[in-house]
């Protein structure tokens, strides 16, 4: 039986004596060897898919920092952290918000990465998310660093904000917040005025569905047969575990859905499987996109990602909660999804082999995310402050929500302690990124070598 609210708000204002934010505010370094970790990642990925990996984590500091939560976890890990835990994201950078269409076709904003979700302090996800902002835009040439440190403040009080907003409303409608944009453009306060350019990406995702990527990723055969393109080695036909026994899987996925759609799959066959990589953390997993055709030729696709254990440490002893949560990764990325989003995807379930566990989604259904590249700085900075507002409303969805609000309150002292986090972590990013382009691009150049 949960507390309640009034006496959670008070332990929460409580552990600000025994976990204050200056405390909070201060990153400790930590000494450990980047590559290390690193590379404990790549020995469970596809070996042939590493050194495009490495190629797209060197692009930029910011998709070295994208592809590289483990590092990031190991050092909150050896923080000083408040005692709050809520179940986090695990990965709530700015680039894993998007836009995506609710079971009834409506346009919503949310996080959409849940690959390192788990039982955390709440901060975690919030420190996440402003040393992103900063990576973010250092990407512009053209920005002006000089707000830079407001806006990292104003990270802490968009998400603070939230979380009193969400609090406004009963337990029951706090369940139901529902993330439309346009109520999402409404909700924040004098924040979005520039959204021209988030109007342009709804459009784009609106137009996003089964059809559009059979006609962009398939070619239709003489004899009607329709088949994925190739274009090795991110998108190839292979025979493996999954692909072999795709129809059992696929039995075992649809008994983790609701019955409706579980029904409204029975009408349709599989027509091809391949392998095809994304993103940048998780590329070299493996990942497929599975063709169905129903008897009336419409189609659909869904992706199956393989589900990778949480990325944590093992000198870190996961409580009683966080064991159970994480016995089946695809089960914990699912579930955490649906908890922490306004409204799923109805395809979203999971199988596991006898080894792997594995989650499956619809693919690209009017998905869409912003290109943070095409912003300028007003709207990268509402886009940002949005991003923490989402994370609010997701967190809120915990049971201990009354205590971070308790905690967060209406504190500036909040906002200043993730501004100042955030500002003293990137220079530990940056050490990482180096000694990543000097190790790594070393060592897939002389593999490649071997193999040549």
């Amino acid at each position: 039986m949960s507390q309640p609210l009034d006496q959670q708000e008070k332990l929460g204002k409580t552990i600000r004596k025994t976990a204050p934010f200056e405390t909070l505010g201060t990153f400790k370094p930590i000494k450990r060897s980047a590559n290390k970790l690193m590379d404990q990642v790549r020995q469970i990925l596809i070996p042939e898919l590493l050194p495009e990996r490495t190629q797209r984590m060197s692009e930029s500091l910011f998709t070295f920092f994208r592809g590289t939560a483990e590092l990031m976890e190991f050092d909150l890990a050896h923080q000083t952290n408040s005692p709050i835990h809520a179940i986090t994201c695990g990965d709530a950078h700015v680039g894993n918000f998007g836009l995506f269409a609710s079971p009834e076709r409506h346009l919503l904003f949310d996080l959409n990465d849940f690959d390192e979700a788990g039982i955390n302090p709440f901060e975690w996800d919030v420190k996440r998310l402003a040393v992103s902002v900063m990576l973010a835009a250092g990407e512009h040439d053209d920005f002006d660093q000089t707000p830079l440190p407001e806006l990292l403040k104003d990270i802490g009080r968009s998400y603070r904000e939230s979380m009193n907003a969400m609090f406004e409303r009963t337990t029951l409608n706090r369940f139901y917040p529902i993330n439309e944009v346009e109520n999402l453009l409404n909700a924040i306060p004098d924040e979005l005025q520039h959204s021209k350019k988030l109007k342009k990406f709804m459009e784009k995702a609106g137009k996003r569905d089964s059809e559009q990527v059979v006609r962009k990723f398939t070619t239709t055969k003489e004899d009607g047969t329709c088949l994925f393109n190739e274009n090795a080695p991110r998108t190839k036909h292979v025979k493996d575990n999954v692909t072999k026994n795709i129809e059992d899987y696929l039995a075992a996925y649809r008994d983790t859905l609701q019955p409706d759609v579980n029904m409204l799959l029975s009408q349709f066959t599989v027509t091809d499987v391949v392998r095809h990589s994304v993103g940048v953390g998780s590329f070299g997993s493996r990942c497929y996109l599975v063709l169905l055709t129903s008897s009336d030729g419409s189609h659909l696709v869904l992706q199956i990602k393989e589900a990778l254990p949480t990325r944590k440490l093992a000198d870190r002893i996961p409580d009683e909660a966080s064991a159970a949560f994480a016995k089946n990764e695809g089960k914990r990325i699912v579930y955490s999804q649906k908890i922490l989003q306004s409204a799923s995807d109805p395809f979203l379930g999971y199988f596991a082999s006898s080894s792997r566990s594995y989650y499956v989604r619809q693919f690209r259904d009017m998905k869409a995310s912003i290109d943070l590249s095409e912003l300028d700085w007003e709207q990268f900075e509402a886009y940002a402050k949005t991003c923490a507002w989402i994370l609010g409303t997701a967190h809120a969805q915990s049971p201990t929500a009354g205590m971070i609000l308790g905690y967060v309150g209406h504190s500036e002292k909040f906002d200043a302690a993730i501004a100042d986090w955030s500002q003293a972590y990137i220079e530990q990013v940056k050490g990482d990124y180096q000694a990543f382009k000097l190790y790594r691009l070393a060592k897939d150049a002389e593999q490649i070598s071997k193999t040549n």
